[in-house]
């Protein structure tokens, strides 16, 4: 229904593609021959009304094809009047006949357009039957197969609008869902990067007050210490987080990750096999990826980290870091990783055994 509506707005001239509804025109001068037959006979006063007519029907031509809809109508009834009178002086008017007809086909929609035919060739037929003097097969079959053709082109262009219409109209909504979405990403993003480092500093910075107003003078300046750094290392988190909007790939994020580990004196080990991502689960790979580095430069009292990306019926990311792990529990960190990675349908495995292992399977796609 919504291309429909729109299609009321548009004409058959298109402004960029003139030339395609106004270059046909070339055809109507056979309207002409039949006058080239009777030369010998032919006074000016009928010369003169012969162009007259033409030149009237190709100014009404010109205006109906940027009608928009169904405001071509008046316009057609015009052009119907001027070719039946026409038919009183020339047989010629066969050929213009046919150049009302893609206007039939392409201003209305069905069944409008078949009824819009109709009149067309019901009016053509009477003009065949009592105005034209001559064999009155000449006019009306060469005036039919022109028609029928004719209209055909105009109910195929206007399919072929309302298909573009309707392309258009879906990758607008494609686009509006994808901003929504990258909306969402960076939401979540910023949430998970501020929300718990927030909630850290604005705690020790109540406690380092009461500390300080209990006279625990040393104990206040620790705690003071501790938000002052953990204020510099939520800029650092910010800073990657807005240039993460940049959507850095997954392959170039890992390496940006090592060499990260790499300062901090860590072996990397590295075996990255290439694989088909969607934009949104490439994006929370990247998430995860940058989440678990920096819980093992944080926490991580080992030497060695490995990250695996591969596929083995489905599409998984490992990262393993050989520090020792006395307890366990979730943190804010890896809870809104696992949110974020169940969102997706995949699935997190967590294994302590032998150090500190995150393995990320996603969801298997089913054709």
């Amino acid at each position: 229904m919504a291309a429909h509506s729109v299609i009321k707005h548009l004409a058959l001239a298109e402004q960029h593609k003139i030339l395609r509804s106004i270059g046909p025109l070339i055809f109507s001068l056979f309207y002409f021959f039949p006058m080239f037959s009777l030369w010998d006979v032919l006074s000016l006063h009928d010369l003169g009304l012969q162009v007259a007519i033409y030149s009237c029907f190709i100014a009404l031509y010109c205006v109906a094809v940027f009608k928009q809809g169904d405001d071509a109508t008046l316009t057609i009834i015009l052009m119907l009047i001027v070719t039946s009178a026409g038919s009183l002086v020339t047989p010629g008017t066969s050929t213009l006949f046919g150049y009302i007809a893609p206007l039939c086909g392409f201003n209305y929609r069905r069944p409008y357009s078949f009824f819009m035919l109709g009149i067309m060739l019901f009016i053509m037929y009477l003009c065949s039957q009592y105005l034209i003097t001559s064999n009155p097969l000449y006019f009306w079959a060469p005036a039919l197969l022109i028609s029928i053709g004719l209209f055909s082109f105009g109910v195929f262009e206007r399919q072929e609008r309302l298909h573009q219409i309707a392309h258009h109209t879906s990758q607008e909504k494609l686009e509006q869902l994808a901003a929504i979405a990258e909306r969402e990403r960076i939401a979540r993003d910023l949430h998970d990067t501020l929300g718990h480092s927030l909630s850290s500093i604005a705690l020790k910075a109540e406690l380092a007050s009461k500390l300080h107003d209990a006279g625990l003078q040393q104990k206040a300046v620790s705690e003071s210490q501790q938000v002052a750094e953990l204020a510099r290392d939520l800029l650092s988190e910010v800073r990657e987080a807005v240039s993460g909007l940049k959507q850095m790939g997954l392959y170039a994020q890992i390496n940006l990750l090592e060499q990260r580990l790499i300062d901090a004196q860590f072996n990397v080990e590295q075996q990255l096999d290439a694989v088909d991502l969607k934009a949104e689960h490439e994006s929370t790979l990247c998430f995860i990826a940058k989440e678990l580095v920096t819980n093992i430069l944080r926490h991580s009292d080992g030497k060695h980290v490995s990250i695996e990306i591969g596929q083995i019926d489905t599409v998984y990311m490992r990262i393993f870091d050989d520090g020792h792990v006395d307890q366990f529990k979730y943190g804010n960190g890896l809870t809104g990783l696992i949110e974020r990675a169940e969102a997706l349908g995949a699935t997190v495995i967590i294994d302590t055994s032998t150090g500190f292992s995150v393995t990320v399977k996603l969801r298997e796609e089913r054709v």
